[in-house]
């Protein structure tokens, strides 16, 4: 494709109504490329020995299976510390045997079209049914992916004349969601209440009023303080929507989730969650009321306009659904290996901040925690997930680790030293030699 020069209109106002006048360049045009370009010779502004180890570790290949506490690629078993398969039900026998008997019956893409034409099915409404009961809810609704769900339920519900209350660290879909939505957007600090409460207060109490905020933070693994919104929503008489994504399955009686846990599930006007965590499937819901379930089906263009959750994850998931309610014995052993792995980490003068969750963010300064993940990649035969700006503040990075119900001690124990041997040859002004 060549490159975009200059162009001038020549007075023509409507060009595909006139396709025989052709353009006149003449002056300097913007591309919309140009930003593509800049990325790939000079991203983020990095030297090239940065950029080298963004790519070593950024594009590295994952084999297809990867749940669990340990996989094999290239011949080499690695130590899995980078998905949120919680409680170890991905690779579980009883959703492989339920998703490997409807693939076999009825293939991987049915049904086909969209819930409101040709997709839906009586298991997508039995699916509904037991996750409104999970929730305590009288309805909900599945999404074909958990983004889906957070970006169609704002765009449906919030309007022109509401205004969206949303947490500064909320999940990047829900930020996507409120954009796209036709909402006024107010934002406030990261689980600062008395922010809000003066973002409340000085707004118009005759518009509508909806509060965002995620249950379990994904990068920094605290929880948000629903005691306290809910004790705000009783005097500014606001929404309360809680996405869950990281607490269903994890915090509360039976893996209800954060507002179960703080005994507040009653005063959530909306449950949202994915089933890409704890569940070990894809996909994503809204519980709530029957009214507002009943208008997002025929509102949300996210579940409108997108074929429908295929028939062998819905299946797999109900079964997930069904372990995961069960799962007392997975989810004392996850909370005792992120409480031995955190405990380690604070010991061996690792940062990992304010988390409450398994969520377990090494904090570092510059690409310090890519530097780690690259050497446990390649030394320790260890995988963790990296991030960096803009998941966290600029000049930051953090190895974001997740302990399962799976991971033994001696797994938590073998990270804690392999992280602390590589920093004690980073001190020496030396990496580790590469294997």
């Amino acid at each position: 494709m060549g490159q975009l020069g200059s162009v001038c209109n020549s007075g023509i106002t409507d060009s595909f109504a006139t396709p025989a006048t052709p353009f006149r360049f003449c002056s300097p045009m913007a591309d919309p490329f140009e930003k593509c370009r800049q990325f790939l010779h000079q991203p983020y502004g990095t030297s090239g020995e940065e950029r080298d180890l963004a790519e070593a570790v950024y594009t590295s290949l994952c084999p297809a299976a990867n749940a669990g506490p340990f996989m094999e690629m290239g011949g080499r078993r690695y130590l899995q510390f980078g998905t949120n398969d919680y409680l170890g039900l991905a690779s579980h026998p009883a959703v492989r045997q339920r998703a490997a008997e409807v693939a076999a019956e009825y293939g991987v893409g049915q049904p086909m079209g969209s819930r409101l034409l040709t997709g839906s099915v009586a298991q997508h409404l039995e699916l509904e049914s037991k996750l409104a009961r999970f929730k305590g809810t009288e309805d909900a609704i599945v999404f074909s992916a958990g983004a889906l769900a957070m970006i169609g339920v704002l765009t449906a519900l919030a309007g022109a004349n509401d205004v969206i209350f949303i947490d500064e660290n909320a999940h990047a879909t829900l930020r996507l969601g409120a954009r796209a939505s036709a909402a006024t957007i107010r934002v406030f600090r990261h689980n600062d209440v008395n922010h809000l409460e003066t973002l409340l207060a000085k707004t118009d109490s005759k518009v509508g009023k909806i509060v965002v905020v995620d249950g379990v933070y994904s990068m920094q693994g605290d929880v948000a303080p629903l005691p306290d919104l809910v004790d705000l929503r009783r005097r500014f008489g606001f929404r309360l929507f809680v996405d869950d994504a990281h607490a269903n399955g994890v915090f509360g009686p039976q893996g209800r989730g954060t507002p179960a846990h703080f005994g507040v599930q009653d005063e959530v006007d909306l449950h949202l969650g994915t089933f890409s965590k704890a569940f070990g499937t894809i996909g994503g819901f809204a519980a709530g009321s029957y009214e507002v379930i009943t208008y997002l089906r025929y509102h949300a263009p996210t579940y409108i306009f997108t074929k429908a959750l295929p028939l062998v994850v819905t299946e797999a998931t109900m079964v997930a659904l069904d372990l995961l309610q069960a799962a007392d014995d997975r989810r004392a052993t996850l909370w005792e290996n992120a409480t031995r792995l955190q405990s380690l980490l604070r010991e061996a003068g690792f940062h990992v901040g304010p988390t409450q969750s398994p969520i377990t963010p090494i904090y570092a300064d510059g690409l310090k925690a890519v530097y780690w993940a690259r050497q446990l990649r390649e030394r320790f035969a260890i995988w963790g997930a990296p991030s960096t700006y803009p998941a966290v503040k600029m000049g930051q990075s953090l190895l974001r680790v997740i302990p399962t119900a799976l991971h033994t001690p001696q797994d938590i124990s073998y990270l804690v030293e392999s992280l602390q041997m590589i920093e004690a040859t980073l001190s020496l002004g030396q990496l580790m030699p590469v294997i």
